[in-house]
């Protein structure tokens, strides 16, 4: 049997630029990497946790530290692992991205041990993702012009919308480029008729989706609203991944998954075998990460319709390497082992 060692540190990732959604501002992000070892193998996870599901840093860490030395015990597989991280946080204070960050280096490690990258392993449709989208946070429109200008060569973008100015930041940007946009309103409009006087303007403008635009708290008018609207919408804040999705499938199209949120790469693709069944379209999310977290996010990204996957572009001094970019922006998993990815050498 395997002994493994688990290690943690918390790092401070700098964003190359303020990013601004309806809910705030960010200039840097404090993820968890994690690092498990056993038989000379070394297996690396990430969590990013996020405080509008009310996790931090310091709520991952509690985590890790209370794992009992003996949880590595007698898991075979990845489904074996997911019931033992479940069993073992439903004792506590769930934290959702501590368990992904943890399912993450332990997948790692055992494609690594098989010598084998997880794409193979699991069977995905291929080691390549939809093209991804570019988000533009929120900022001065003429910022928001420049960034878009910055971002010349992603054929997607995805916008961040919520406040009074949404129609002016719309018509600034198609002054610059009539590309696909997504939109995120980040449960910015919060009564119905304002919803509707949006996605009516957005729906002459070019736009592919409109994601989570009202509080995910308003069924009712979410029900209402999906009758209604001329644009497909998609659940974020109101599917974190235990939700009910016969009731999520009468408030939306479909959902964005993010491993943060729902805690487990294996419950994710139980939860899009479910979707499809319900003729859900699915996303496939991600936090601000360094390319580890995204890896993981990609290879449940090949079984998805649309990726938002750009959280490592919008950072300096990614400290990990391995995945690659298309033309196309395509996100394209390595044939390297685990995860396909490796830490960066230090300058």
């Amino acid at each position: 049997m395997s002994h493994f060692d688990l290690d943690y540190e918390i790092l401070e990732l700098q964003l190359d630029q303020p990013f601004t959604i309806s809910r705030g501002t960010k200039t840097t992000v404090r993820n968890v990497f994690v690092k498990l070892k056993a038989d000379g193998i070394t297996g690396y996870g990430e969590a990013g946790p996020n405080r509008r599901y009310n996790e931090d840093a310091e709520k991952v860490v509690d985590v890790l530290e209370s794992l009992p030395g003996n949880f590595w015990d007698e898991i075979q597989n990845p489904e074996d692992l997911a019931k033992k991280i479940k069993r073992h946080q439903s004792a506590g204070t769930v934290v959702h991205s501590a368990g992904a960050a943890l399912e993450m280096a332990w997948l790692d490690w055992w494609g690594k041990s098989q010598e084998q990258p997880l794409w193979k392993l699991w069977a995905a449709p291929g080691n390549k993702t939809p093209s991804t989208s570019y988000t533009i946070g929120l900022d001065e429109i003429e910022v928001m012009q420049q960034k878009v200008q910055a971002a010349e060569e992603y054929p997607i973008l995805k916008v961040k919308l919520g406040t009074d100015h949404d129609r002016e930041v719309i018509n600034a940007i198609r002054t610059i480029t009539d590309k696909p946009v997504r939109v995120d309103a980040n449960e910015g409009w919060t009564n119905l008729n304002a919803a509707k006087e949006q996605i009516t303007f957005l729906a002459d403008q070019n736009i592919e989706l409109v994601e989570q635009p009202m509080p995910s708290s308003m069924h009712t008018e979410l029900n209402a609203l999906r009758e209604w609207s001329p644009l497909p919408l998609m659940a974020d804040e109101s599917f974190l991944g235990d939700e009910n999705l016969d009731r999520i499938s009468q408030e939306f199209d479909g959902i964005n998954i993010k491993l943060d949120k729902m805690g487990s790469l294996v419950k994710a693709r139980t939860v899009i075998e479910k979707a499809r069944k319900l003729d859900l379209k699915v996303m496939v999310g991600c936090m601000i990460e360094s390319s580890l977290a995204i890896s993981a996010g990609a290879l449940i990204g090949t079984w998805a319709d649309y990726v938002d996957l750009d959280g490592f572009l919008l950072i300096r001094d990614d400290p990990f390497e391995g995945l690659r970019l298309t033309e196309k922006k395509e996100l394209v998993l390595s044939e390297v082992p685990g995860l396909g990815i490796w830490q960066r050498k230090q300058r």
